[in-house]
């Protein structure tokens, strides 16, 4: 009796094993694609698009899609004691036309023209300080105000990885 129990159940593991083992399997070219149409989307809002340090001026990308974009709004890290100057330029580095407003937390642009859909926009501070605070990294959060909507909507966060100056 105990043999014939064990007879069947080593012949239905044999069994199992081997129609495991009769699988075909997946090319992982086949894997790659799905997994890349799964995550394929379209973004249609405003976004930051690059952020980072360049000539000693802190930058932020903004590309405008979607609708037009009437103006936007920097929060400015705790760490951030002053900069010098803005300048807020397109993609071709033209400057744009635009009313600035600067507290101690936060930067607000008003454009005097909408940038349109399509378009980019890219603030850069120069001359910036900052606390010794050990922090590496400065997070400004950005929003707007696209034409023909009321109230503020996030952008996103800008990151930039401060140069260690030792």
């Amino acid at each position: 009796m105990m043999k014939k129990l064990i007879g069947s159940t080593l012949s239905a593991l044999i069994l199992t094993t081997s129609a495991a083992a009769i699988a075909t399997p997946v090319k992982y070219e086949q894997l790659n694609t799905q997994a890349q149409s799964q995550i394929a989307y379209q973004i249609n809002v405003p976004h930051i698009t690059g952020s980072g340090v360049r000539n000693n001026a802190h930058f932020i990308q903004v590309a405008v899609v979607g609708m037009s974009l009437q103006d936007l709004m920097i929060s400015l890290p705790d760490q951030m004691e002053r900069f010098n100057s803005i300048e807020i330029t397109d993609q071709s580095g033209k400057q744009i036309a635009a009313k600035t407003e600067i507290s101690k937390e936060r930067i607000a642009i008003t454009f005097e023209q909408p940038v349109t859909s399509g378009g980019v926009v890219e603030v850069n501070l120069t001359g910036i300080r900052t606390r010794s605070s050990g922090v590496r990294t400065l997070l400004y959060g950005v929003t707007g105000q696209r034409v023909g909507l009321k109230g503020d909507i996030p952008i996103g966060t800008a990151r930039i990885d401060l140069l260690d100056q030792s």
